[in-house]
């Protein structure tokens, strides 16, 4: 007979946590309802959630594992933080009711307390929206296009079914934070999705009169195939920045590779994003887009900044740097070849590959040696220290193709901070 039923945290700070999570998913087994290794290694920790192993104590045989809880920040609508209880059932565990375990994690997490219970293998509802933007049916997806969302991502990253999200996400009680497809002519031409976040401010940004304490963590953006040069993405992105306003949400962050170009040019030239943190190497997945380390920047979008509002809102994005003879500009590298630590200039370039998906694909070690360049670069000159650069923009000068920084100073930081009126 059960004796007792309690809840263990998960520590993400732990050597173990890595295992923890293998060890985890063996139990669990293959199923489409889990949530992606890399997001339950990196990103749940760095929204504010945690994942809880709920064990049970029997009479005769010690512990026996029943299930795992993960709490993934939702609108709390005041009062606090609040959570989805996402619970995943061991295979052949005992079930439990819905109290029970959510008192476990209560007990155990007292800062958790504030939580909805949520089967993800249950019946769901889903609550399509159709909004135009632009000629583009755009909203929250009906019960078959989140099924199609799985296979559009499947179909562009070739990644195992493992590292694939859950279709259920895109229902209406999920709470998570975003999700949005785009339809062309009735079929499914991308999406959006993103998890509510109490992360900590970006490292250093003065945000203050701006709302840190709920943020929106914009986790994954796709557009199939034929329909990459409709400007899919850019709607879908200002669809989320005005949903996200009308929910007091100022700060929207992700994070994105540095060396795909078409992604810098939509987020800093097209959206307005910022970038002051970057990471040698965040997850340890291997898939058709990064075949070699996956290095990732962490962009900053101020959604109620007037910088950013100009370019979102009004369409007012500027256009890539000509590069070519402009002398405020310092270009810190050639290639993969003779990087330049000493800039000192309002302005830096660091070149980057014009098309990193084909060169991964045809050469890796050529890849490597961009990867490692750029990482030399980026982690020497990023950063919000006067004298440092914040990454503002992208570049170009003839088949060349750039990242663009500004030299830290009040000036930068007033235009980059300064409210919408």
């Amino acid at each position: 007979m059960i004796r007792e039923l309690s809840a263990r945290y998960l520590d993400p700070s732990s050597a173990e946590w890595s295992g923890q999570l293998r060890a985890m998913r063996e139990q669990l087994g293959a199923r489409p309802s889990l949530l992606p290794h890399h997001f339950l290694e990196t990103v749940l920790p760095r929204i504010g959630g945690a994942c809880v192993a709920i064990v049970a104590g029997e009479a005769e045989d010690g512990e026996t594992p029943c299930g795992y809880s993960f709490l993934l920040p939702r609108d709390p609508k005041g009062g606090g933080p609040m959570y989805t209880l996402r619970y995943e059932q061991a295979a052949g565990a005992p079930a439990l009711g819905e109290e029970e375990i959510s008192g476990a994690v209560a007990e155990a997490l007292p800062s958790f307390q504030r939580s909805l219970f949520y089967r993800p293998e249950g019946a769901h509802v889903f609550a399509p929206t159709h909004i135009e933007i632009e000629g583009v049916d755009c909203g929250r997806a009906d019960e078959g296009e989140a099924e199609e969302i799985r296979r559009l991502q499947k179909a562009i990253w070739r990644c195992h079914s493992e590292g694939l999200y859950p279709s259920d996400l895109h229902c209406a009680e999920g709470g998570t934070g975003c999700s949005l497809v785009a339809r062309v002519d009735g079929a499914l031409a991308g999406f959006l999705l993103g998890f509510y976040s109490f992360a900590p401010a970006p490292v250093g940004l003065p945000l203050g009169g701006y709302r840190q304490d709920l943020q929106l963590e914009s986790q994954l953006l796709a557009v199939a195939p034929g329909m990459r040069r409709r400007r899919i993405g850019r709607l879908l992105k200002r669809l989320q920045a005005e949903q996200a306003r009308e929910m007091g949400i100022d700060l929207i962050c992700w994070t994105t590779d540095p060396l795909l170009y078409g992604n810098a040019l939509l987020n800093f030239t097209r959206l307005g994003a910022v970038a002051c943190e970057f990471q040698r190497s965040m997850y340890s997945f291997r898939n058709e887009l990064n075949r070699v380390a996956a290095a990732r920047l962490k962009l900053t979008w101020l959604v109620s900044s007037r910088r950013a509002r100009m370019m979102w809102e009004e369409g007012k994005g500027g256009s890539p740097l000509e590069v070519d003879g402009d002398t405020q500009v310092d270009v810190v590298n050639r290639g993969a070849t003779e990087p330049d630590f000493g800039a000192a200039g309002a302005r830096i370039a660091i070149e980057i590959p014009a098309d990193w998906v084909e060169l991964q694909r045809r050469d890796q070690m050529a890849a490597q040696a961009w990867r490692d360049v750029t990482s030399q670069l980026l982690e020497h000159y990023l950063g919000v220290r006067p004298g440092q650069y914040i990454l503002t923009g992208t570049g170009s000068f003839g088949s060349r193709r750039y990242l663009i920084g500004d030299r830290v100073d009040s000036r930068l930081l007033d235009e980059l901070l300064a409210p919408a009126e």
